[in-house]
């Protein structure tokens, strides 16, 4: 009863939010079962972060949108029917999914902005809207987003593309295997990820037909659901026996590829009317249904619906017939479009393979999410009137039959539900935890997610600072922190290599350290996610002896200092976000909180400090990614360190002003005497209008890099770290350490 009326979700890199919806339908799904006297007690808190403004406006925008439609409308049937609902519903699809929409539906997009947000002030947004929360940062962070939305013309420069330029640089892909493969050797794959991909889809395909066999040996002995009865004898006939019942539904599953099982595409086509299919084909474009409870959207739309259509070869008569309609009248959907980036590319339109007719079904209507949806979608599996039911369930229908269900369960769950929008860097959010405990704000969670975060930012920084948010076990509730290799899976031989690419050990060795352990059977990349737990001890980091410890130290400063060289141009490399700050922050770490004898942790430091060189077992590889088999191969080696001793003096020298190093035993000889200072770097051929964002956008990889030399510019006097903990967008040390000033380049 405790931690139900105090749960706690993060999610880092919340992107298209699909996660968070998902959760919100099952918390309401399991809420409505519980007895009155636990919904009473029933609290839920949700922390939707991303560093994308334009992503957390969006989500924003769409669950406003929802609630709205759950408010307005009573049931699905009346979101469909009734004019406000139904305009929602549609004004979020094409927000979400098209790239270009019907004017109306534009205009009703900008109607709605400007009531809820634009023209409201943040308290007024959230006395509206009590079951969110957000900063007045994150509210001043997503409102220039918004009003470019409603004024493109003024805000987009270079101005936005033209329908027909935008729709034209679609290309959809059909997720297949052959054009996974196809996509890999253009980003420049090497043949051994090529044939490491095939083969685990081949093991993959295997495992699912091994599946299904078993499953139809068990369908001869166990008891046939009345679901599975119903099937078989609408098609056999009420006098069917048993046997002859057991052999159809087997028969039926034999005739079922892996490919009907597993594919996006074959998902699909459940949620398609073959109209929508055949205009998404040839004009890249969405169309609601063909009748609408909107006036204006049908008069836009009339041309197109002016005759009846029984014959693909009419309705592509009149999809060719609308089409300059559509490219003459309808709107670039400027929610899909960052002003900022596409003023720093110059409005260049990227080529696009996103595929919503594919995606959207997969992703947002899978099985576990349709079972805790209160309207779900009909079923097409073992439907005894497949056709009708295939014609008439359509993806514009299921995006709001969707988004109705979310709404629903955000009116229903009022008072029980507190969303908090926090824009920035979800490891400065983990390094502010006092500020959010000022804030009372979650400092604990039950269920961390970070997508793939750690793609962008190492695990190392997700031990350092996200990890220390997991709430402690209790005997109803495991916490855990999920995270999954999405940028560039198939440079990865194993687990421990994408690990030790920052952390500079094994997966089990910064687990044990750490006080983390992996929840999984098997550590993999290939997982669609790795989930750690808190481990009951630390007793093997805790173990280390002083000359492992020397030499993980070393590791960890060598290959951040001196990482490898990665082809810049290619879209399958390392990224290795770690930094001095980020070293430093791991010693404090391991001495403050995890028991790590300081005198040991100092003295290594004051060496790195005071000699021009080292001499150690440390591994530094010229290959990346690097593998942990290259440590157990290592020779002492010397390596000159001295081009690096300004920052890491400094840097030293500022977590010791604001006491954050817990090491009372160094020596501070080779520390700078006076308060540390900041300084900017300011880097040719970038124009100064672009100081403002660039951190915002880019500053996860502008901010990470090791600077190697002590910046000559004095721009600052003291700098105090607490005052700027919560501006970072990477690791977060070096951005309040170096920054310039708020939002300027580091």
């Amino acid at each position: 009863d405790e931690e139900l009326s105090s749960l706690a979700f993060l999610f880092g890199g919340v992107g298209d939010a699909r996660h968070v919806m998902a959760t919100l339908l099952d918390a309401h799904h399991q809420f409505l079962s519980l007895p009155s006297s636990q919904q009473e007690k029933f609290k839920l808190h949700l922390t939707l972060n991303d560093i994308s403004a334009q992503l957390l406006a969006k989500d924003l925008l769409v669950l406003v949108l929802a609630y709205e439609m759950g408010r307005l409308a009573g049931d699905f049937e009346e979101a469909l029917s009734e004019s406000e609902p139904f305009f929602l519903g549609t004004v979020i699809m094409y927000v979400t999914l098209g790239y270009a929409m019907p004017s109306t539906v534009y205009r009703k997009l900008v109607e709605c902005i400007k009531l809820f947000f634009t023209e409201s002030s943040r308290d007024e947004f959230l006395k509206t809207f009590p079951w969110l929360q957000l900063s007045t940062r994150t509210w001043e962070g997503i409102l220039p987003k918004m009003s470019a939305w409603i004024d493109p013309e003024g805000s987009y420069s270079p101005k936005l593309p033209s329908v027909e330029r935008k729709l034209s640089s679609l290309n959809p892909s059909d997720h297949s295997m052959d054009g996974t493969m196809g996509d890999l050797a253009m980003m420049g794959a090497s043949g051994e990820v090529m044939e490491g991909m095939q083969r685990k889809f081949a093991e993959a395909k295997e495992e699912r037909k091994q599946q299904r066999l078993q499953m139809m040996e068990m369908i001869k002995t166990t008891e046939l659901s009345p679901q599975m009865t119903n099937m078989a004898k609408a098609k056999l006939g009420e006098s069917a026996s048993e046997e002859e019942m057991r052999d159809y539904i087997a028969e039926i599953m034999s005739s079922v590829s892996d490919d009907d099982i597993s594919n996006p595409r074959a998902i699909a086509e459940m949620y398609l009317t073959p109209f929508e299919k055949l205009f998404y084909q040839m004009t890249h474009a969405l169309i609601p249904p063909a009748v609408t409870p909107v006036e204006t959207l049908n008069q836009e739309l009339a041309l197109l619906n002016e005759k009846p259509i029984s014959s693909e070869t009419e309705a592509t008569e009149a999809i060719s017939q609308y089409k300059p309609t559509l490219l003459k009248t309808w709107v670039v959907n400027p929610v899909q479009i960052d002003p900022f980036y596409s003023s720093f590319v110059n409005g260049y339109v990227e080529p696009d393979d996103t595929n919503h007719l594919i995606d959207f079904p997969s992703m947002f209507l899978n099985e576990s999410t349709k079972s805790c949806m209160i309207s779900p979608p009909p079923s097409l599996r073992n439907c005894q009137d497949h056709e009708k039911v295939r014609k008439s369930n359509s993806l514009a229908k299921n995006v709001i039959r969707y988004y109705w269900n979310v709404g629903k369960a955000l009116n229903d769950l009022s008072g029980k539900v507190l969303m908090e929008i926090a824009l920035g860097s979800i490891v400065a959010l983990g390094a502010n935890r006092e500020e959010r405990k000022h804030d009372a704000l979650p400092t604990n969670y039950h269920r961390i997610s970070l997508s793939n975060i750690p793609d962008y930012t190492g695990m190392l920084s997700v031990f350092c600072t996200v990890a220390p948010l997991l709430a402690a076990k209790s005997s109803s509730i495991t916490p855990s922190l999920r995270s999954n290799c999405l940028l560039n899976t198939g440079i990865w031989k194993s687990y421990d290599d994408y690990v030790f690419s920052t952390a500079s050990l094994g997966y089990q060795e910064a687990g044990a350290i750490f006080r983390l352990r992996i929840a999984d059977k098997e550590a993999h990349v290939w997982n669609s996610f790795t989930t750690w737990e808190l481990a009951d001890t630390a007793a093997e980091g805790l173990a280390m002896t002083h000359e492992k410890l020397r030499r993980w130290i070393h590791s960890l400063y060598l290959n951040i200092i001196l990482p490898p060289d990665r082809d810049a141009n290619s879209q399958l490399r390392e990224e290795r976000a770690s930094s001095v700050d980020l070293f430093l922050l791991t010693l404090s770490i391991c001495v403050r909180e995890l028991g790590f004898p300081a005198h040991v942790v100092s003295s290594v430091l004051d060496e790195l400090l005071a000699n021009d060189t080292i001499t150690t077992k440390a591994t530094l590889s010229n290959d990346s990614p690097a593998s942990i088999a290259t440590r157990e191969k290592s020779t002492k080696k010397k390596y000159n360190i001295s081009a690096f001793q300004s920052e890491l003096a400094n840097q030293t020298a500022i977590f010791m002003q604001n006491n954050m190093l817990g090491l009372r035993t160094l020596a501070t000889g080779s520390l700078p005497a006076a308060s540390a200072s900041r300084y900017e770097l300011k880097l040719k051929g970038i124009s100064p209008k672009w100081a403002v964002n660039w951190d915002i956008r880019y500053g996860g990889r502008a901010s990470s890099v090791a600077l190697g030399f002590m910046l000559k510019v004095h721009i600052g006097t003291r700098y105090g770290i607490s005052s700027g903990a919560s501006d970072g967008n990477a690791n977060p040390m070096m951005m309040m350490m170096s920054r310039a000033g708020r939002g300027g380049l580091p």
